[in-house]
């Protein structure tokens, strides 16, 4: 059986290992980016199941990597897949932006590891 691929794009190098080390060890496989770029170019490729995209990256934010991509219809099969974005801030706008271009958003300060795969599971309706 192949696993659940789940793509984080993630700037800080500290979060983004623990998130690496959660999803590993709850059995998913994961692909990282590490700023805005690098990201949008591997969201292209459509290899992922789920995106956890972090709102606040170099290069490019994950609300306008989002918006490039549903604006092109060549990629419309990668970006109708589920999106979570990730925050610092709890700032309405960003936070109804999110809300219309993925699946919910998370304030990082206010979730743990073990939160996070809850909320993964039920997103992807695993049990």
């Amino acid at each position: 059986m192949i696993s659940t691929r789940i793509l984080l794009v993630e700037d800080d190098a500290f979060l983004r290992q623990i998130y690496v080390d959660s999803l590993t060890q709850a059995g998913f496989q994961v692909q990282v980016a590490i700023d805005g770029s690098e990201g949008f170019d591997k969201i292209k490729e459509g290899s992922w199941d789920l995106l956890l995209l972090d709102i606040i990256l170099p290069n490019m934010d994950g609300i306008e990597i989002m918006r490039k991509l549903k604006a092109d219809p060549d990629y419309s099969p990668q970006v109708n897949k589920p999106v979570i974005f990730l925050t610092n801030l709890d700032n309405d706008n960003e936070m109804k932006q999110a809300l219309e271009l993925g699946q919910g958003y998370i304030i990082k300060s206010q979730i743990n590891p073990g939160d996070l795969i809850t909320k993964i599971n039920e997103i992807l309706k695993i049990d």
